[in-house]
């Protein structure tokens, strides 16, 4: 039979209840005692059932986290940065692919809510969406939730979120001032997000006095490519594209080289998010920095804030870079 609290507070030196604001990470407590009590328990081994510990402080130290698709490497990257805040916390999270149909993504919510989890994070737009709205209301109307680059007027819900129409905005602007004036936009999907960084591009195409060209691709690297080629195609006279997620640039510079093409001397191209993609791809990959260390960040504070303090809300706004490299 394993130790006891009893037997743990016997070798310490201290009381049991001593010993249990230790595992409770209660404050007021002296360092050294934390230290000597915390050194005895890692060595004996000593598991404490969270279960038990949750019917006492009606907390299940678990955090749930959402996205909708977790092969999406931008997203899944956002996620574990927030993961590991909170398991330094001493929280355990559970990270769930909610899938891409409204309805899957309130079913999640449910589910996270009969686990009884203590706060909730959105990551990405795509779960701004009457349906996952709903469901925080009616399931979860008191668990501090956090949504990373999305906003629901709910007073439980805290945001994070990335100033997108500024970063394509900027994007448009610095590709004019270094003479482009053929300068195309190639989107994936239709989310919040997206639709942002369509704003950003229309507002300083507007402003230049520019030609708007808007195209929609797959959502795949081919697919990315095969639409840059049916632009060129149509518009050779294209110098320059914007595409609204790394890898879509990524996918379509191997394609423009092919067709004869330099980057950057005929079409300069920059891509959205500045993941690693861009720095592996070749030529490296220009890159409108949405600042994802920032966002997972700020979502990890506000939602730590929010789990001390239920009534606690805030929403943070982070302003995009653009990272010049070889492909402008």
């Amino acid at each position: 039979m394993g130790l006891t609290i009893y037997d743990i507070a016997k070798q310490a030196g201290v009381s049991a209840s001593t010993v249990s604001r230790v595992i409770n990470r209660h404050s007021g407590i002296k360092k050294s005692t934390r230290e000597k009590v915390e050194k005895i328990l890692a060595e004996s081994n000593f598991s404490v059932s969270e279960a038990a510990r949750g019917l006492v402080n009606q907390t299940s130290r678990m955090i749930g986290i959402l996205v909708s698709d977790i092969r999406n490497q931008h997203h899944i990257e956002g996620a574990y940065m927030m993961e590991q805040h909170f398991m330094k916390k001493g929280y355990c999270s559970i990270i769930l692919n909610a899938g891409d149909s409204d309805e899957s993504k309130a079913g999640y919510v449910r589910i996270l809510a009969s686990r009884r989890v203590d706060a909730l994070v959105l990551v990405g737009s795509a779960f701004q969406c009457e349906a996952v709205r709903q469901a925080i209301e009616d399931y979860m109307p008191d668990t501090p939730v956090v949504f990373q680059n999305g906003v629901f007027s709910l007073k439980n819900v805290s945001s994070a979120v990335a100033d997108e129409v500024s970063g394509t905005y900027e994007a448009v602007k610095y590709l004019y001032n270094q003479g482009r004036r053929q300068i195309a936009y190639i989107n994936n999907n239709d989310t919040p997000s997206n639709r942002k960084k369509i704003d950003g591009y229309d507002k300083a195409m507007e402003e230049l006095g520019l030609v708007r060209s808007f195209h929609v691709c797959e959502d795949s690297a081919e697919g990315s490519a095969d639409a840059t080629a049916r632009l060129l195609d149509q518009k050779p006279e294209t110098d320059a594209i914007i595409y609204s997620v790394d890898i879509l640039a990524v996918g379509a510079s191997r394609r423009i080289l092919d067709m004869g093409k330099r980057i950057p001397q005929d079409i300069a191209i920059i891509g959205t998010d500045n993941s690693p993609f861009a720095v592996l791809s070749n030529p490296r990959l220009s890159s409108i920095d949405t600042r994802l260390q920032e966002l997972s960040t700020a979502c990890s504070q506000i939602l730590e804030k929010a789990i001390e303090n239920p009534s606690y809300h805030e929403e943070v706004e982070v302003t995009p870079v653009l990272v010049l490299r070889e492909t402008t």
